[in-house]
């Protein structure tokens, strides 16, 4: 029996994969728009995506560190908002057994496309982790701005920052569809009854699918809200321009009618 570890970390929003070829002076044996591979034997991979993140599948940790510090370079800001990791172990046994769990899946014997299959995976869950960490400190920004409309009846940002709150979030529910929903199943899932299990019960236990749901719910929510309070901010201060034209009008009528009784 066998295991090897899988470490995935979701570094950034897009990786230029073209760049980062150059910058850890490997020869990629796999490169597309979204993903490049990098093999260091025959049970050794790193797999590097465009949408953020890298996975180490079977990969010493002083080797996962040159990489990633490579990788970082000029691709990562200097303070990102969050990195996320996520671990996983890969048991191979030599026999018909197939098992996925929480912590690892069990298999019968590795090939190439099994470890490409179980990093795709785990490197979607870390970058969804990523956007579940901003998506969550969204939410709790909202209900602050709620939570004070409830409690002092009255607004704790100008319209004008809710507007750019609601743009930032728009554009967080961009990325996150730009990203990852493009992440599908390699052809060779379509072609092997094997891969396709394997595909299937990794992205079940990770609950891919449910997280997308759920950060589109919370998005949902947060847009929604927003919303209204800045419709309830416009009305707010139309009413508040409405009154002032008013206290105008009687202050110019007043003035008229005090002046034309002096004059007299």
């Amino acid at each position: 029996m066998k295991t090897y570890n899988v470490h995935a970390f979701h570094l950034t929003e897009k990786l230029k994969l073209k760049d980062i070829s150059a910058l850890v002076d490997l020869q990629p044996t796999q490169l597309s728009v979204w993903e490049a591979t990098y093999s260091f034997s025959e049970e050794s991979y790193a797999f590097i995506y465009n949408f953020g993140s890298a996975v180490f599948f079977n990969v010493q940790e002083d080797q996962q560190k040159i990489i990633l510090d490579k990788i970082k370079k000029g691709n990562v800001p200097e303070q990102p908002g969050y990195t996320t990791t996520d671990t996983f172990i890969v048991e191979v046994t030599g026999e018909e057994k197939h098992e996925v769990g929480f912590h690892k899946v069990v298999i019968k014997d590795l090939t190439y496309q099994k470890a490409r299959l179980v990093s795709m995976v785990v490197a979607e869950s870390a970058a969804l982790e990523y956007f579940e960490l901003i998506v969550d400190d969204l939410l709790e920004r909202t209900h602050q701005i709620s939570d004070s409309l409830r409690k002092k009846g009255k607004l704790i940002k100008e319209t004008k920052q809710l507007i750019k709150f609601i743009g930032f979030c728009l554009t967080t529910k961009q990325e996150i569809i730009a990203n990852l929903y493009v992440v599908d199943a390699p052809d060779e899932v379509w072609e092997d009854q094997v891969l396709d299990r394997l595909y299937n019960d990794l992205k079940r236990m990770f609950e891919i699918e449910t997280r997308y749901r759920v950060l589109e719910y919370k998005l949902k929510l947060i847009q929604e809200s927003l919303e209204i309070i800045v419709d309830l901010s416009k009305s707010v201060r139309e009413t508040m321009l409405e009154v002032t034209i008013i206290i105008l009008i009687a202050i110019e009528l007043l003035v008229a009618l005090f002046g034309g009784v002096r004059f007299r």
